[in-house]
């Protein structure tokens, strides 16, 4: 893979990865445009772990509070309660990976979660409530769990099902994208060290191309969750829909 895909890839993972509008159809309609069926996983490794780094920054200082008022035997501490929520994906995404790789990784599902997830993204959004980040409980969590495990259908988003579980919550269209965000970096982790796993640690490409995908991944996704929570309660979610609508519609044609 040459110079430019790598930074490409690494943009397109650093843009999607938060917001509500899935990256596998993105990652489909990069490899078709540049003839490149075959993406390198090691991109794919390290633009997680660039977008792992973003989150943890902007949220550093709210990991510290967490890390500062931790306490294991408190089920409702929020440390707790995203650990809770990463247990169902952590277990699905176990015992389902072979299945979800080999019958629904294909353009048909895609399409499909693109429409049908868009169409619920909106609707959920009508729920949203006035709940905040401070309540947050273990049983919130868990089934904001069971919402981002059906982000392992190809297509759906982690975010954009994490989104609508907090707005099924009550939660404000803001404190649904940290929970969002927040829930991301354990999920991110597991990503990272169960991809690394699965390609031996054995990198393909310099490890000055592996800074270059970790810094564009980082930067970009930086700059997407600073706007994506700027801009939220200003234009909604709808745009984000329009947009998996046509990004469905071009994934039909090509």
């Amino acid at each position: 893979m040459d110079l430019i895909n790598i930074i490409l890839l690494s943009l397109i993972q650093g843009v999607t990865e938060f917001l509500p509008i899935s990256s596998s159809a993105h990652l489909i309609i990069f490899s078709e445009i540049f003839n490149n069926p075959n993406q390198d996983i090691t991109v794919d490794v390290f633009a997680h772990f660039g977008t792992l780094l973003a989150v943890v920054w902007y949220f550093r200082g709210e990991l510290i509070k967490i890390m500062s008022t931790y306490k294991i035997n408190d089920v409702n501490n929020l440390g707790n309660c995203l650990l809770i929520g990463t247990l169902p994906i952590l277990f699905f995404g176990f015992f389902l990976r072979d299945f979800i790789e080999f019958n629904l990784r294909n353009q048909n599902v895609i399409v499909f979660s693109m429409i049908f997830f868009g169409i619920l993204l909106l609707i959920f959004e009508y729920f949203r409530g006035s709940r905040t980040l401070d309540d947050l409980s273990w049983k919130d969590s868990f089934v904001l769990g069971l919402f981002q495990t059906l982000a392992l259908i190809p297509g759906a988003s982690r975010s954009a099902l994490v989104i609508m579980g907090a707005f099924y919550l009550g939660f404000r269209s803001v404190d649904a994208l940290k929970i969002s965000f927040l829930l991301a970096m354990p999920t991110l982790v597991i990503i990272f060290f169960g991809e690394n796993y699965l390609i031996n640690f054995e990198y393909e490409i310099k490890i000055s191309e592996l800074f270059l995908v970790i810094f564009f991944s980082f930067v970009t996704a930086l700059i997407t969750i600073h706007y994506f929570l700027k801009l939220v309660n200003k234009i909604g979610l709808l745009p984000f829909v329009i947009y998996r609508f046509l990004l469905a519609g071009i994934l039909i044609f090509i």
